[in-house]
């Protein structure tokens, strides 16, 4: 009869050298995220970090903002990843029309279109014992600026992020991948306007998208974390990952 482990501290777990490679590689796809974020390439990102789309988690891949929540990876792909490369698409014809030394070509893409750059910093990651899976926070500064069409000429406009991000990873055929990915914003004011704090100004609007109807696939989500303000108590959101063997033991972000 084959013995049945009946604690947590019996049941088999990765080396400590295991572990820590996974936390590196789990770091490196985060990283990833940032610079194929700043590019606009949100397309290629899905393809190259996230879980597959034919593979077992696709249906369970999630992106939250305090905003919404993209269910499946079908709706990450159509919502994050085709309807950018339209407005990529958009963007830069907007701009050769008033441009015309910008040419609406393919080579060109990306012109004209947001920037928006998060740096990841402070992470704290934690691997499953079992290898399988693992989870981390990262507080995630940067800005974003985009092209905006006055008067027939091209402007800069812009805000910064102070944001936070909580993220579940699965490995895949031994890679570790992306499978649900959660934003939280702190301050977020606009660059155009000196006094970041005059919300008579309205700068303090969270980034990413505000929609009055959920497009199919998304739903909003259970806890909408708010921008600080001196009524908002002190919350550390996403949650700090504990130590964890098996996914079915902690919590999704």
């Amino acid at each position: 009869m084959i013995a049945t482990p009946s604690t947590a501290a019996e049941r088999k777990t990765i080396s400590a050298a295991e572990r820590a490679l996974a936390m590196l590689e789990v770091q490196n796809t985060m990283s990833k995220h940032a610079y194929y974020h700043a590019a606009g390439l949100n397309s290629e990102e899905i393809e190259a970090l996230w879980v597959a789309k034919d593979g077992p988690n696709a249906k369970t891949a999630t992106f939250a903002s305090p905003m919404w929540v993209m269910n499946g990876l079908e709706t990450v792909r159509r919502a994050y990843g085709e309807e950018n490369q339209k407005n990529r698409e958009k963007a830069l014809k907007a701009l050769s029309e008033v441009n015309p030394n910008i040419k609406n070509i393919p080579e060109n893409l990306g012109a004209g279109h947001e920037w928006a750059m998060h740096t990841n910093t402070t992470p704290v990651i934690e691997v499953a014992g079992d290898g399988k899976t693992a989870k981390g926070i990262w507080y995630s500064p940067g800005m974003g600026l985009f092209t905006a069409i006055e008067d027939g000429k091209a402007v800069v406009k812009g805000t910064f992020f102070w944001e936070k991000y909580g993220a579940d990873f699965i490995k895949e055929n031994g890679v570790w991948k992306i499978w649900h990915l959660q934003m939280a914003y702190d301050f977020t004011p606009s660059i155009e306007n000196g006094n970041w704090l005059d919300k008579k100004e309205d700068v303090m609007v969270q980034a990413g998208e505000r929609m009055k109807d959920m497009p199919p696939g998304f739903t909003k989500p259970k806890y909408s974390y708010p921008t600080f303000s001196p009524e908002r108590t002190s919350i550390i959101y996403p949650p700090i990952p504990d130590p964890y063997y098996t996914f079915s033991e902690t919590f999704s972000y």
